[in-house]
């Protein structure tokens, strides 16, 4: 940066006997190699992506159960459209609640099929956390939500029907989560964001 060299194109202008001369011969031969694109390392394959999960932990326990299900909301958002942006579907949604004391609960559901839609993910997401909140509504610490069983999303033009359940993720539903997305890559993650309940 001393240099003038901030960008790749700031560099691409020097030869390599002028750039060993500014940084030395083995820095010079690195970065001259770089900027073109030359690397002789064997490339290495992205790891495969496990699960994606988002969590918060809040300044203060929240014990509202509406304030709760808000966050939920916001967490499912941002961990949907992450796994959108991987390709992914996710067949396994898991929600965990830490309490004041510390004490950590989840519940998890499988369906049949993967889902990328944040309003059926949040679905799913919604009854896990009135299941756990139902015998235990202690003021929370933490809240997360994980997706895992993840797979690439091969059926994005099919329908997913879950169990014996109404939840239907439709192709609606994913071309709205689809244009959220875009929102959000133009705006920002907070160029649109889920309404309360």
């Amino acid at each position: 940066a001393t240099l003038g060299m901030r960008t790749v194109p700031d560099v691409l202008h020097y030869d390599a006997a002028t750039l060993t001369r500014w940084i030395g011969a083995r820095e010079a031969a690195w970065l001259y190699e770089r900027v073109r694109g030359v690397d002789g390392r064997a490339v290495a394959p992205r790891l495969e992506t496990k699960s994606i999960s988002r969590d918060e932990t809040f300044p203060q326990d929240i014990a509202d159960d509406a304030a709760l299900r808000r966050e939920l909301a916001a967490l499912v958002a941002r961990a949907a459209s992450d796994l959108r942006a991987e390709g992914l579907s996710a067949r396994t949604v898991t929600v965990r609640i830490r309490d004041h004391e510390f004490r950590t609960r989840s519940a998890g559901r499988t369906v049949g099929d993967g889902v990328v839609s944040d309003r059926v993910i949040l679905a799913i997401a919604g009854q896990l956390f009135a299941r756990l909140r139902a015998g235990h509504p202690q003021p929370a610490r933490l809240l997360g939500v994980a997706l895992t069983s993840l797979a690439e999303d091969q059926a994005a033009d099919q329908l997913s029907l879950f169990e014996r359940e109404a939840i239907v993720e439709t192709d609606r539903d994913r071309a709205v989560s689809r244009a959220i997305d875009q929102v959000r890559a133009r705006f920002g993650p907070d160029g649109i964001v889920p309404g309360g309940r």
